[in-house]
């Protein structure tokens, strides 16, 4: 039994040293942070930040109405600007689902349900009962078939007869508005044209889209292509756009979707000029990331990169809407929202727009902090930390003198809906302690990893060594590996005196 457990012994020192020596070589060769981020563009299922992904997007849909205070004082000329009161936020929680249809070493193919679950947040919303809230809004059906149609000629005196018990102001609840509004003639029309007779905010916004990404995955494509688009649905380009539209054709017009990203994740490494742009499906586009400054969050240094920039020109297939030339800090997504309605985009409040603004409306209070959209990525993950998706639904309304004269009022503005702004929610606590230990910990701890691994393996030579050798302690094993010389004492005992007494005492005598 002692024979068999000394030999037990030897085989585990041999096998933890043989480990220690093989960690060690392969240390030598590679980066641990570099393997860590080649096992994270390979997207296998195991991997522990799988489940995140998964089921993202995840976080807060804050929507913001405007409420027109004056709206009879206006019409009636006794105010010269309509003025707007801000109601929100009204607060709705927010989780996707991205299921995985196909699978290879160099790409995934996922279908992504955008808004799988939706819950109302009360606690969170600017009032409980907000939903119960009676409001008055502009009538966006109104505003938006008059603008529509502006251009057909012969078109006013028809339009005005079938609209002549449509109001410009239109008084309801917040739920109204942002999930059941209707009316009547638009039901008419309905039933008539192919038309979707519910003009709700948000029924509109969250409805399922069909969205299928084919995207690179795999250490074939490099780093800097991890999830950035093949195809969307099969194709190259956002079909929404393409469609009766020839001038969106052009190559400068940003609906083409290869190397672009879904905003979920992005290469890894990044650097502060990383050519980076996202698929806004909402708005039927390709949007450029740029690079504004560094900026902590959740104990992680991050890049924050801005969607929009202020007074941006628009691209020259997205600068008007229906005739209507647009403002700088705008642009055409008229092909993205319900029956083609004339509408543009903006930062909320009509921040970083040329639009004068004042010129038509008080109670608008444009500023950075509250109204600039932007993403917090984590270079060397490629990882969202944190975003702030912020824009805002305009209608731009052309000459309307032909119309009649509750419209002709609203001549060329450009009208405010509602904004929206997506606040993505922390990540889960393990995917956050994964990423610190990855940025913040791993590159400074290989060399002592590595330390650790010699020093381990060089215990198991020694130990091997003294064992095999019978040695008692390490001390015996150097006196033997050394050969160090015994020194033996030996007492030899001589019967003669070496000098006679009695010799001695007659020399000192004399």
């Amino acid at each position: 039994m002692g024979h068999t457990c000394f030999w037990l012994k030897i085989v585990a020192i041999a096998l933890f040293g043989l480990l220690n020596i093989y960690l060690f070589v392969i240390s030598c060769g590679i980066n641990y942070q570099y393997a860590a981020a080649q096992e994270q563009v390979r997207f296998r299922d195991e991997m522990p930040t799988m489940d995140s992904w998964v089921n993202s997007p995840f976080g807060k849909l804050k929507s913001y109405l405007f409420n027109v205070t004056n709206g009879p004082e206006f019409l009636s000329g006794r105010d010269a600007r309509i003025k707007l009161q801000q109601i929100g936020p009204i607060v709705y929680k927010i989780v996707g689902y991205n299921n995985i249809l196909n699978r290879t070493e160099n790409s995934v193919t996922y279908r992504k349900h955008r808004y799988r679950h939706i819950q109302f947040v009360p606690e969170e919303s600017v009032s409980p009962d907000i939903l119960n809230k009676t409001i008055v809004q502009f009538n966006s059906f109104l505003l938006g078939a008059a603008a529509k149609y502006c251009q057909i000629p012969f078109t006013s005196m028809g339009f005005n007869a079938l609209t002549l018990g449509e109001q410009v102001f239109m008084t309801g609840s917040v739920y109204y508005f942002l999930w059941e509004f209707t009316r009547p003639t638009l039901e008419l029309f309905g039933k008539m044209l192919p038309l979707a007779t519910n003009c709700g905010t948000l029924y509109n916004a969250l409805k399922e889209k069909e969205e299928i990404y084919t995207v690179n995955i795999g250490t074939e494509v490099g780093m800097e292509n991890f999830f950035r688009i093949q195809s969307l649905n099969g194709e190259l380009r956002i079909q929404e756009r393409v469609k009766d539209n020839p001038r969106n054709l052009g190559d400068n017009c940003p609906i083409y979707v290869a190397d672009s990203l879904d905003n979920s994740l992005y290469p890894l490494f990044l650097e502060r000029n990383s050519s980076l742009s996202i698929l806004a499906t909402e708005s039927c586009r390709v949007l450029p990331l740029r690079y504004q400054r560094d900026q902590e969050h959740d104990g992680l240094n991050s890049f924050r990169f801005t969607l929009l920039q202020a007074n941006e020109t628009a691209p020259k297939c997205m600068d008007s809407t229906y005739g209507v030339k647009l403002p700088r800090g705008m642009f055409d997504v008229s092909k993205c929202v319900i029956n083609d309605a004339p509408s543009a985009f903006s930062m909320p409040h009509f921040y970083g727009s040329s639009y004068d603004w004042r010129q038509h409306f008080e109670g608008l209070s444009p500023n950075a902090e509250q109204h600039e959209p932007f993403i917090l990525l984590e270079p060397n993950t490629g990882i969202p930390i944190n975003e702030k998706y912020r824009f805002q639904s305009n209608t731009p309304l052309p000459d309307f003198s032909s119309y009649s004269r509750k419209l002709t009022k609203l001549s060329n503005m450009i009208v405010p809906g509602f904004w929206y702004e997506f606040d993505m929610d922390h990540l889960p606590t393990h995917v956050l302690y994964i990423m610190r230990f990855n940025v913040n910990w791993l590159p400074h701890l290989q060399p002592y990893l590595m330390a650790l691994q010699l020093l381990c393996a060089l215990w198991c030579v020694l130990s091997l060594a003294r064992r095999c050798s019978r040695s008692r302690s390490y001390g015996e094993l150097y006196r033997k590996l050394c050969g160090a010389p015994v020194v033996q004492l030996e007492t030899i005992l001589n019967p003669r005196p070496q000098h006679e007494p009695k010799l001695t005492t007659e020399l000192s005598l004399k």
